[in-house]
């Protein structure tokens, strides 16, 4: 099987790469694109890959789809990604132009999720190819709605009633058997007053660290003491902070609150004004919850941590989105309930909040066992177990973990501008990923 994936790496690289190139980004939900007629395009030429490579293929109502092979009662399943978040900006090379530099495809998910998902695809297609003898079917499941809702594997469950056993590729080895709590909150204030002095807008998603924010006021202004990333255009203020993935924000910088910082004392309508003095007195730079009183950590999982992703102010109302990752041990009543606190003195409320519950596969289950094996057979690393905030599809499962992509020492650029994955190191996912599923399903 590895000398298999070895000699045809050659196509491996050109079906990432034209996964790549589809700007799969949420867009306009339409009766036959759910999520948009990007994401529908990626998940089509998902499946042609996969035909193309001999997969039977199953298309269900464009929201999500698979590639099977097999013949076993029982089914192994890999669950990947095809939607990615919105690519931001600062990137040297195209965010969808898969161009390789220095053995590196650059591009919006090169690692989360579109490379590690067609390395699981041809581990399964180098199985399927060499003749390996398997007792259960292995499907490799193409989601298009992990970014935003996960709708497409309530869809998925709906439909196909195989039970969910394996694993996803899209979090860290050697693997993840924790993953923190994931509770998105929307604080809101519908003004009193007409505010027709600043209008601000920030952020993309609450699950990333907003790079950029911008105040337009009514009248020009003159900011003096700029901090660095603050411009001031007319009547315009933009701030640039630094992306990052809202389950690891210590990694970015805030745009948000960049902004709110440098416009407070600038700010007349009341209104706005405190809700400016909420994100400057509870958010801060505490990306632990602590300023906002919610903060938390277990042993098995870590501390809570908190990204302010997306702001909108405009004439009515204030809206502050915030993606959290909580401890395993934790609930996502208590924290409902300390924003609602932290925001009752600014005039702001807990308008909405979607939450999804903590994972926790056990050590000593067989899934576990087998995967650890696995990788240390493969990497020549000792297998050992790891919690994330980041929420993956293994929650989605009957009985499922995370598996990979990503190694302790390599770059995080998943969210982050410049996303990229080393051609060696999809070629080596692979040959990891090939060895799973037939440990899994032999």
């Amino acid at each position: 099987m590895e000398k298999f994936i070895e000699e045809n790496k050659k196509k491996l690289i050109e079906i990432t790469q034209q996964i790549i190139r589809v700007p799969s980004v949420e867009g306009t939900h339409t009766s036959d694109a759910p999520f948009g007629e990007n994401v529908k395009k990626a998940l089509l030429l998902a499946l042609e890959i996969s035909e193309d490579l001999g997969f039977r293929t199953v298309n269900i109502d464009n929201i999500v789809g698979y590639a099977e092979f097999g013949d076993g009662k029982d089914v192994i399943s890999v669950l990947g990604h095809l939607d990615v978040v919105p690519e931001g900006s600062n990137w040297i090379y195209p965010p969808y132009g898969a161009e390789i530099h220095d053995g590196k495809i650059y591009g919006r998910g090169a690692i989360d999720d579109k490379g590690p998902t067609m390395a699981a695809l041809f581990g399964a297609y180098a199985l399927k190819e060499t003749g390996v003898k398997l007792s259960k079917r292995v499907r490799i499941v193409f989601g298009t709605n992990e970014e935003t809702g996960w709708k497409c594997m309530e869809h998925f469950k709906k439909v196909v009633h195989d039970p969910l056993i394996g694993f996803t590729p899209d979090a860290e080895f050697p693997l993840i058997n924790r993953e923190k709590g994931i509770l998105n909150i929307t604080l809101r204030r519908d003004f009193e007053t007409k505010n027709e002095e600043v209008k601000i807008i920030g952020g993309n998603r609450p699950n990333m660290v907003p790079d950029y924010a911008k105040a337009e006021f009514k009248d020009a202004l003159k900011l003096l003491n700029l901090d660095e990333g603050i411009e001031v255009k007319g009547n315009i203020v933009e701030a640039h902070g630094k992306s990052a993935h809202g389950a690891l924000p210590e990694q970015g910088i805030n745009a948000i609150v960049k902004l709110a910082n440098s416009i407070l004392s600038e700010v007349k309508h009341r209104e706005t004004k405190e809700v400016l003095n909420f994100i400057v007195n509870k958010v801060g730079n505490d990306v632990y919850g602590g300023l906002m009183g919610i903060a938390n950590e277990d042993t098995l999982s870590g501390k809570l941590t908190m990204n302010l992703g997306v702001i909108e102010v405009n004439e009515s109302f204030a809206e502050l989105t915030f993606n959290i990752r909580y401890p395993i041990t934790d609930n996502f009543e208590r924290i409902v309930n300390g924003f609602n606190e932290a925001g009752k003195d600014y005039g702001l409320r807990v308008s909405q909040y979607k939450n999804q519950n903590p994972l926790y596969v056990k050590e000593d289950s067989e899934l576990v066992q087998t995967l650890l094996k696995v990788f240390e057979e493969t990497t020549g690393r000792k297998g050992y177990t790891l919690a994330i905030g980041g929420g993956t599809y293994a929650r989605a499962m009957d009985m499922g973990v995370a598996f990979g992509p990503t190694f302790e020492e390599m770059e995080k650029v998943e969210h982050m501008a410049n996303e990229y994955i080393e051609i060696d190191h999809l070629v080596n996912l692979a040959k990891i990923y090939g060895k799973a599923i037939f440990e899994l399903a032999k």
